[in-house]
């Protein structure tokens, strides 16, 4: 049974059998990629903003000495999440190209849990939001 309304013709189906469906003039737009950049960091301590750490996610950075590298706070976290809810997620890459570490730190309402330091190698780390004012990330 073939239904046509506002230039949308569907094909439905009718006992057991499976028919495809066709889209005309339904002003259907395509799922939008956000563009991201690497932040580079400098040779020194640094406090990783929410929003590089949300919408940048990889930062490269090549120590001459161990650096600890901050996040944002749990509530920065949460407030650059725009309708996040408990359990929203993402990803931050750490990129360090030097044999000295850069550890990751804690800022306020933050729970880190593996491994924090990063030498000469790459590391991945899921932040995931746990409250309105606490994230715990993961390095993976």
């Amino acid at each position: 049974m073939k239904r046509t309304t506002q230039n949308i013709s569907t094909d439905l189906v009718i006992d057991g059998q499976i028919a495809t469906a066709d889209i005309a003039d339904a002003n259907v737009t395509q799922a939008q990629i956000k563009t991201k950049a690497v932040v580079a960091l400098a040779d020194a301590a640094a406090t990783l903003t929410a929003t590089q750490m949300i919408d940048s996610g990889i930062f490269t950075i090549t120590p001459s000495a161990g650096r600890a590298l901050t996040t944002a706070t749990a509530t920065e976290i949460v407030a650059g999440l725009s309708g996040y809810q408990v359990g929203t997620w993402f990803d931050f890459t750490i990129v360090c190209l030097a044999a000295f570490e850069a550890t990751l730190t804690a800022g306020a309402g933050v729970t880190l849990s593996g491994s924090a330091a990063v030498n000469n190698v790459s590391a991945t780390f899921k932040c995931r939001i746990d409250s309105a004012s606490a994230v715990t990330i993961y390095r993976m």
